[in-house]
């Protein structure tokens, strides 16, 4: 709010079904390091002029093929996919916002310098033999893999209902790089 914003990257969202997200991931592959810088300046500089305070989330879209990228919203939250951005940026986002409700300025000196490669996969409670249809229930077996983060509101005995989201946890994985990333999240998901 006092014109002094940071950007902590940006994250590709790409993959999705029924308008719902499925694999998000960052930095985002694909973009060239000039086009990264220049959308992460753009937001920057729509920030300040809002003279934004929180944290927030300023989304583009980018044709694959001209490269050229477009507004499309500001989420003015932390949206469901922060656990990535905190894997690679060293930041623990719910922190920073809680610092800044107390008047501090967690984000003075911040420089952005990201380490590694972070994707996450949502698991949603849905039929595949029904269009991907939630699915209700009593959860009657979960394992979760150890070597990877695991937020969730489900174990053994939970009733899924109708009245829910159907996504009941995201499996985030940190690699070095996106290989890396990749074939950790596919032992992950495995297990």
């Amino acid at each position: 709010g006092k014109g002094h914003v940071v950007h902590l990257g940006e994250r590709d969202c790409s993959l999705q079904r029924r308008n719902q997200k499925v694999i998000e991931e960052t930095p985002a592959p694909n973009l060239t390091d000039e086009l990264r810088a220049e959308i992460c300046e753009t937001a920057l500089q729509l920030m300040r002029n809002v003279h934004y305070r929180s944290a927030g989330t300023v989304e583009f879209i980018v044709d694959a093929q001209t490269g050229n990228y477009y507004f499309l919203e500001v989420n003015t939250r932390l949206q469901v996919e922060h656990g990535v951005t905190e894997e690679v940026s060293g930041v623990d986002l719910v922190e920073w916002m809680i610092r800044l409700a107390a008047g501090e300025s967690p984000e003075s000196g911040y420089v952005h310098q990201p380490q590694g490669h972070s994707i996450q996969a949502r698991l949603y409670a849905e039929d595949p033999a029904k269009n991907f249809q939630p699915a209700t229930g009593i959860i009657t077996e979960v394992h979760f893999p150890e070597d990877a983060r695991i937020e969730t509101w489900v174990e053994l005995g939970t009733e899924v209902t109708a009245y829910y989201d159907p996504m009941i946890a995201k499996i985030i994985v940190h690699g070095a790089n996106r290989a890396d990333a990749l074939n950790k999240l596919s032992n992950a998901l495995s297990n």
